[in-house]
C-alpha cells in the first residue's frame, strides 16, 4: 500500500468521563500528522468526538487504513470497527490488527516491569507481577491478550507472573488471591491511555491513592505501579509498521 495516498485513521474507545483517555491517541495522530507520512491522519472514537463517522468524513484520499488504538484482539476489534468502517461510500478502508498485537507491546511492559523494580533494587525472584486489564464475556479474545503478556513476564524470571481483571476472573479487586502471601508486587495497566481504568479505577480497587508510577504500601506491602502505555514517542513507529503490513 502506498502510504502517501492512503488516509490513516487511529480509531479509539475514547471516553466521556476522563479526557486523558483519548488524549494518546490524538497527540500520536498530531505527530504522524506532521511528518507527512500518510495522505491525511485522523482520530476517530466511540465515545468521544470525532465519532467514527465523522473520521472519514469530507477525506480527500479514496483509501484508508483504519489502526484500532486497542490492546486486545476482542469484541471492539472484531466486531464494532469492521461494522463501522466496512460500508463507506467512496472511501476502501482496511482495518489493521490491533495495536496490542505488536510484538514491541511485551517490550513495552518489561521495560515497566524492569524500571521499578530498580527503583527498589528489587531481584526479579522476590517479585509477583499482575498485569491489570479489562477483560469482557462478549469475546475471549479480550484476556487473552493480557495472559499472554504474563506468559512473556513469567519468563524472565519474576516469582509469579499472573492477569487481573475488572470484568472477568480473576478480578483486580483480589489480587491477594493470586500472589504470594509475602514479598513485593508490580502491577501493570493493561490499558493504551493513562484515562479511567488505567489512572483510577485499577489504582482504587488495589487500595493506592493514585495512579501515578511508583511504589506505595498498601497493607504492609510493597505495591509499585507501571506507567500507562500508549504515550505517543512509544506509539508513533508502531503504528507506521502496522500500518505498513496492509
Amino acid at each position: 500500500m502506498d502510504l502517501q495516498k492512503t488516509a490513516l485513521i487511529l480509531a479509539g474507545h475514547g471516553s466521556t468521563k476522563n479526557a486523558d483517555s483519548s488524549r494518546f491517541t490524538r497527540e500520536t495522530a498530531h505527530r504522524l500528522r506532521e511528518r507527512g507520512i500518510f495522505a491525511e491522519v485522523r482520530a476517530g472514537f466511540w465515545k468521544e468526538e470525532p465519532s467514527f463517522g465523522d473520521a472519514l468524513r469530507g477525506l480527500q484520499s479514496k483509501r484508508a487504513v483504519v489502526i484500532p488504538w486497542f490492546l486486545a484482539k476482542g469484541y471492539f476489534t472484531t466486531q464494532i470497527l469492521p461494522r463501522e468502517f466496512g460500508a463507506t461510500a467512496g472511501v476502501e478502508c482496511r482495518v489493521t490488527e490491533p495495536l496490542g498485537s505488536r510484538p514491541e507491546i511485551l517490550e513495552l511492559v518489561l521495560g515497566r516491569a524492569e524500571k521499578l523494580c530498580r527503583i527498589k533494587k528489587h531481584q526479579n525472584r522476590d517479585v509477583c507481577v499482575l498485569i491489570a486489564s479489562h477483560g469482557t464475556g462478549l469475546h475471549a479474545g479480550s484476556r487473552r491478550a493480557a495472559e499472554d503478556l504474563a506468559v512473556g513476564l513469567s519468563k524472565k524470571g519474576y516469582r509469579s507472573a499472573r492477569a487481573v481483571f475488572l470484568e472477568e476472573e480473576p478480578r483486580i479487586a483480589d489480587w491477594r488471591k493470586v500472589v504470594a502471601e509475602d514479598g513485593p508486587v508490580v502491577v501493570l495497566p493493561h490499558f493504551l491511555a493513562g484515562g479511567l481504568h488505567g489512572s483510577e479505577d485499577v489504582p482504587g480497587l488495589l487500595g493506592l491513592s493514585s495512579g501515578a508510577e511508583g511504589w506505595s504500601e498498601v497493607g504492609g506491602r510493597e505495591i509499585g505501579y507501571g506507567a500507562a502505555l500508549g504515550r505517543p514517542e512509544e506509539m508513533e513507529e508502531m503504528v507506521i509498521r502496522l500500518a505498513s503490513t496492509i
